[in-house]
C-alpha cells in the first residue's frame, strides 16, 4: 500500500539557520508517540521563485485537522466522546513532549490547525519543537487556550453580539466563576456527555488557561484529572486587569474611589484616594487600602 505523506514549507528563510534548524528536527525526528506526528525526513533548498525554504515531511492525516472540523471546510460536528479522545490524545501527547522526550520539548504553538486526527479521529500533536523558526509561532497565544476551544467550538478570539473582541479563555472564565460551566459546552455538539464529566472538562481547561503560571497544573497532573476520578483543585482568582480605560476610571472617580473591573471576570480592584482624582497627573494623589488579590 502506498504511504501518503504530508510536507510542510518554511518560506523565506535564512540559509545561515540551517545547521540549528537540522539539530532540531534530528531531536524531534527521534521522538516517537502515539499522540505525536512523526517526522519523516526534512530538506533545504533555495529556488529563484521562492527563495531559501526548509521542508519537513511527515505522515499525511486521513481526517485533516480539529481547524478543519471546528472552523474549517468539513462541516462535521465533533461528538462528545470523539472530543474527549482527542482532549486526552492532546494531553498525552504533550505531556510526553514535557516529560517523555529527552531533552524536554516545549510545543508553545498548540492550536487547532496543529492537532491533526487520523482515521479513526485519534489526536496527533503536529510542529512540536518547530515554534521557534515561524513568525507566528514566536507570537502566537498558543498552549493556553486549547482545550477551551475544543470544548466550546470557538475560535481563541471570538467577536461578541456587541461587536467586540473577546478571548475565549476570559469568556469561558467569567461563566464558570458565575456558576455556569456548562454553558461553556458547544450548543452544536452532538451526542453531549454527562454533565459531571463535562463540567470537569471545562473547569480543567480554564484552570489551564489561568494566567498565572503557579495556578496551573503540569501536563501530568492534567492527564492523570483526565483518566481518573481525581478531583479538579479549586481555581484562583485571576489577577486585575493592568489595562483600564480612562474613561471608565473617570466615571468611577466622582466619590473619591476609583473602581476597576474587567468584563473578562477579573476581580473588582478599588483604590481610596485621599485627593480629588486627577486622570491629568497634575498634583499629587495618595492610594490606600489597596485590595489583596
Amino acid at each position: 500500500m502506498a504511504l501518503k505523506l504530508h510536507f510542510k514549507r518554511f518560506k523565506n528563510c535564512s540559509a545561515a539557520g540551517d545547521a540549528n534548524f537540522a539539530h532540531e528536527v534530528e531531536v524531534i525526528a527521534s521522538v516517537r508517540h502515539v499522540n505525536l506526528v512523526a517526522l519523516r525526513g526534512y530538506c533545504t533548498a533555495t529556488t529563484p521563485l521562492v527563495g531559501h525554504q526548509r521542508i519537513i515531511v511527515c505522515d499525511l492525516m486521513k481526517n485533516g485537522s480539529l481547524h478543519d472540523h471546528l472552523f474549517g471546510s468539513f462541516g462535521s460536528k465533533l461528538s462528545w466522546p470523539i472530543r474527549q479522545r482527542i482532549v486526552l490524545g492532546t494531553a498525552r501527547g504533550l505531556a510526553y513532549l514535557h516529560y517523555g522526550a529527552q531533552p524536554a520539548i516545549i510545543h508553545r504553538d498548540i492550536k487547532a490547525n496543529n492537532i491533526l486526527l487520523d482515521e479513526a479521529f485519534e489526536a496527533k500533536v503536529a510542529d512540536f519543537g518547530l515554534a521557534k523558526f515561524t513568525e507566528e509561532g514566536m507570537t502566537h497565544m498558543s498552549t493556553r487556550v486549547a482545550g477551551t476551544w475544543l470544548l466550546s467550538g470557538k475560535k481563541a478570539l471570538h467577536v461578541t453580539n456587541d461587536n467586540e473582541p473577546l478571548l475565549v479563555t476570559d469568556w469561558a472564565w467569567a461563566l464558570v466563576r458565575n456558576g455556569q460551566p456548562l454553558d461553556v459546552i458547544d450548543d452544536d455538539m452532538p451526542e453531549k456527555g454527562a454533565p459531571e464529566v463535562l463540567e470537569k472538562y471545562v473547569l480543567i481547561a480554564v484552570l489551564c488557561s489561568h494566567p498565572q503560571l503557579y495556578a496551573r497544573p503540569t501536563m501530568d497532573q492534567v492527564v492523570k484529572m483526565l483518566e481518573t476520578d481525581l478531583s479538579v483543585p479549586s481555581i484562583p482568582e485571576r489577577p486585575i486587569s493592568i489595562v483600564a480605560n480612562i474613561e471608565d476610571i473617570e466615571r468611577h472617580s466622582s466619590s473619591g474611589s476609583l473602581q476597576l473591573s474587567s468584563s473578562g471576570g477579573y476581580q473588582t480592584y478599588t483604590f481610596e484616594s485621599h485627593l480629588p482624582f486627577n486622570p491629568k497627573g497634575d498634583g499629587e494623589s495618595s492610594f490606600s487600602g489597596v485590595s489583596t488579590v
